[in-house]
Parts: C-alpha cells; sequence; structure tokens
C-alpha cells in the first residue's frame, strides 16, 4: 500500500505541474512554482517517503503538525520538480547539501532553491550556476520594523525611513525576502549577516566576502497582489522568470 500511495502523489503532483506547463524555461530563464501545501496534506504520510533521511529527521521535530506537513510535502514536491526537469524518477533525484546547505545537483546543469513560509511553498530551478528563492506568508508573524537594525543597511534604514509610514511594513517585507533570496544564491543563507549585504532591485551584485567562488547575481521581487510575496535571485544571464502557480 505504502510504494502505491507514494506513486499516487508523484503522479498527482507531476501531472499538476505538467498541466501548468511547469519546465518550459530556457537557459535565461528562471521557472518558479509556488503552492500551498495544504492542498497536499491527505498525502503527508506518502509524501515522506521520498525523503531522505536527514529531512525525515527535521520534519519529525516539528512542534506543529502543521509546520511538519509543509515541510514534508514542500520537500517531496521538491523532488518531483527536480526529477521532472531531469526525467528522472523523483526517488532517484540526488539531490545533496552543501556544509553551509545550499542545495546541489552535482553532475547535472540545473541550479535549484526552495522556500516555504506557513503554508505557502516555493521552488525555483534554472540551468545558471546558482539560484535563490523566498516566500514569505503575509500578513508576517514578526515585526520588521523592531528587527531592521539586524538585516538593514544604514543606507536602507534612511530610505525606508524616507517613505510614507504606511509603506514601512511592505517594503520592509519586500527588502527582507531579496536578502533572504540573494543570500542563498549566494551559498549562504543567514549564516552571513544580513544587515552587511545590500539587496536593491535589479542590480548586479558581488557576493559576500568568503564566496568569491559564486557569480554576482541580482534580485527581483515576486508580487501576485495575493497572500503572499517573494524573490528571487540570478546570475546576471538569466534575465527572465517564468512563475506558475497551482
Amino acid at each position: 500500500m505504502v510504494v502505491r500511495a507514494k506513486q499516487d502523489f508523484v503522479d498527482r503532483f507531476e501531472g499538476a505541474i505538467r498541466e501548468i506547463g511547469f519546465g518550459a524555461f530556457n537557459a535565461r530563464q528562471a521557472a518558479v512554482l509556488v503552492f500551498d501545501a495544504n492542498r497536499y496534506s491527505d498525502t503527508e504520510a506518502e509524501a515522506a517517503a521520498l525523503l531522505d533521511a536527514r529531512e525525515r529527521t527535521r520534519a519529525a521535530r516539528f512542534q506543529f503538525p502543521s509546520d511538519r506537513t509543509t515541510y514534508t510535502v514542500a520537500h517531496a514536491a521538491w523532488r518531483v520538480v527536480i526529477g521532472f526537469c531531469l526525467g528522472m524518477p523523483a526517488k532517484k533525484v540526488p539531490l545533496s547539501f552543501t556544509p553551509e546547505g545550499q542545495p546541489r545537483l552535482y553532475g547535472y546543469a540545473l541550479s535549484t532553491s526552495l522556500s516555504h513560509s506557513r503554508s505557502m511553498v516555493a521552488i525555483a530551478v534554472c540551468t545558471a550556476e546558482t539560484i535563490g528563492v523566498d516566500i514569505e506568508a503575509v500578513p508576517l508573524k514578526v515585526n520588521l520594523q523592531e528587527l531592521m537594525p539586524t538585516f538593514c543597511t544604514p543606507q536602507e534604514m534612511t530610505a525606508i525611513g524616507e517613505l510614507p509610514s504606511y509603506d514601512h511594513a511592505h517594503e520592509l517585507l519586500r527588502l527582507w525576502t531579496r536578502k533572504e533570496a540573494l543570500l542563498k544564491a549566494f551559498g549562504v543563507g543567514l549564516l552571513t549577516d544580513p544587515a552587511k549585504t545590500p539587496a536593491p532591485c535589479h542590480e548586479m551584485l558581488w557576493p559576500p566576502e568568503g564566496c568569491g567562488h559564486y557569480p554576482a547575481c541580482h534580485v527581483r521581487n515576486i508580487e501576485t497582489g495575493e497572500l503572499w510575496l517573494g524573490a528571487l535571485a540570478t546570475p546576471g544571464v538569466v534575465n527572465d522568470m517564468v512563475l506558475h502557480t497551482l
């Protein structure tokens, strides 16, 4: 029964992304998939069979069942998406991670990134050297204005302060997602102080000290007017994005 149910999850998710045309991107494009993990909560047990031992251990540590469900479905779907792009079964996807947590597909010309917030999930792929994606469900559970000194450069704090007060929260969230996506693309995530890494839109930005082997990247926000906001960071060769939602 478990093997059959697992295949049902793969067939269901792969069928959904095939129906919306996911995977049809060229060398200058990144493909981004956004979906609500709650749509697949009924297949959590079967989705868990696609996770590796490290992922299953982490999933078991979540205090709240909803967080465990999102994590499990997101990581299982990630493997389905990669397998779909590479033309291989999800269970055989050679997904590994650097010591800093950067996902790697050694031997394949595909880069990928995953993010989830509450039940929202974002998966990004491209054929360039690296990619970073971030998604945040809104409204946030934290007050970013109180956290500004921890993730904004002095210039960014000044720029936000010059905006009308009613724009502060939205612009801070846009900035936060850009920082997360950019630092993921540079392979360090929040191991590097975000307050020392500026993240303006659409400018070529060099990686922080110690990440010199990564290419310069640019970062853009992903906004649809729905209850989430995201950002995507890619090398300069990738100048277009194809967004798919389920």
